[in-house]
């Protein structure tokens, strides 16, 4: 089985951690489900002030290891909230809550770490934006970032000799072309019979 399928949820941990750490919510939290229902059919299912967790796509650093996969993927996360403006259409009134919104929302998922081991750092905090306004709520979106680790096994396992660790001393090992070599090491890399290790001489130096 390869790890991904143990892997945690990103958007369920965020979710868990506001209805715990933001009080202001009460436990209103939701996914993007709830948060599309809402915005296509203006149904608001919650009472006001609410918070979505949203997933805002990936990008990722190219791999740059020779011998394997290693690549690290940003993975960018938003939590928009619903406030309401029925009392000031101008979206004032709702505006005055953002410090304590904001900060209850830091308390929560600012440095968050994911179970299982791929972060070497916490989440961040990228930036904050303006959704949406209309008579009756007022949206805004708190976005962060989580760098996360992927690697050989989250991928194709192909068919390969796994070479787990290779350790030669050679101590006062000959180094005049023409003297027998200290030491050969044979890697096996095709079907067996695999060929018989080089014997003779060690070649000319071309140079």
């Amino acid at each position: 089985m390869n790890a991904i399928a143990t892997i945690p949820s990103i958007l369920a941990t965020f979710i868990a951690q506001l209805r715990a750490n933001a009080p202001i919510f009460a436990g209103r939290v939701a996914g993007a489900a709830e948060f599309q229902a809402g915005l296509r059919n203006y149904n608001t299912s919650m009472v006001l002030p609410a918070a979505y967790v949203l997933p805002l796509g990936q990008d990722a650093a190219p791999n740059d290891n020779w011998g394997g996969f290693q690549q690290l993927v940003h993975k960018f996360v938003g939590v928009a909230v619903e406030l309401d403006a029925q009392t000031d259409r101008r979206g004032q009134a709702p505006t005055m809550q953002f410090e304590e919104i904001e900060a209850q929302i830091f308390a929560s998922v600012l440095n968050l770490f994911i179970p299982g081991c791929r972060m070497a750092k916490g989440s961040y905090f990228t930036g904050a934006r303006y959704l949406d306004l209309d008579r009756a709520r007022l949206w805004y979106q708190w976005e962060f970032a989580i760098d996360w680790q992927i690697n050989d096994e989250d991928g194709v396992q192909p068919d390969s000799i796994p070479i787990r660790m290779i350790e030669v001393d050679v101590f006062n090992a000959p180094a005049v072309p023409g003297d027998i070599p200290a030491a050969v090491i044979v890697i096996p890399t095709g079907d067996p019979p695999y060929p018989p290790p080089t014997d003779g001489p060690w070649p000319e130096d071309p140079a």
